[in-house]
């Protein structure tokens, strides 16, 4: 029985549909929303965090409130679906930070979104979920981008 779903969520599309796979499989269950502030993945993040003293804190209270507005978005997702989640920010690695909140919540699930192959920036994006599945200690269900169709 899974009880408890984590979903690693940065508001893009593969993220919104993992979680929106995730309320509607298993409303009933506690479905834990993370996103993590990554500085090496974040387009946000300065190269030298050194031309004021307060730059990387500054930094972190704008991805924190990015975070806020990202769990409006996933509450929103989840209570259309008479789901409701739980929220928690996370600094660091998005790999090691998700492993280690699967950890920390004691997940039975993980659910990710993953791209396609058919580019450079899909294979590098895939490498986080790919990653996660690969050392993840509970089952991790991969929702992919559907398919698309040429019509002809």
């Amino acid at each position: 029985m899974v009880d408890r779903v984590l979903v690693p969520f940065d508001g893009a599309p593969l993220s919104r549909r993992a979680l929106e796979w995730a309320a509607e499989e298993f409303p009933e269950a506690t479905i834990h929303v993370l996103y993590v502030v990554d500085q090496q993945r974040d387009p946000t993040a300065s190269e030298g965090w050194g031309d004021h003293p307060g730059e990387w804190e500054d930094w972190l209270a704008d991805r924190e409130s990015y975070a806020d507005e990202l769990f409006e978005m996933a509450t929103a997702i989840a209570t259309d679906r008479g789901a409701t989640v739980e929220t928690t920010v996370r600094i660091g690695r998005v790999v090691r930070e998700t492993l280690d909140e699967v950890e920390e919540f004691d997940a039975d699930l993980v659910v990710v979104g993953l791209h396609g192959r058919s580019s450079f920036v899909d294979v590098v994006a895939g490498d986080v979920a790919e990653a996660i599945v690969h050392r993840s200690p509970v089952p991790v269900v991969v929702v992919r981008n559907p398919p698309e169709t040429t019509e002809g």
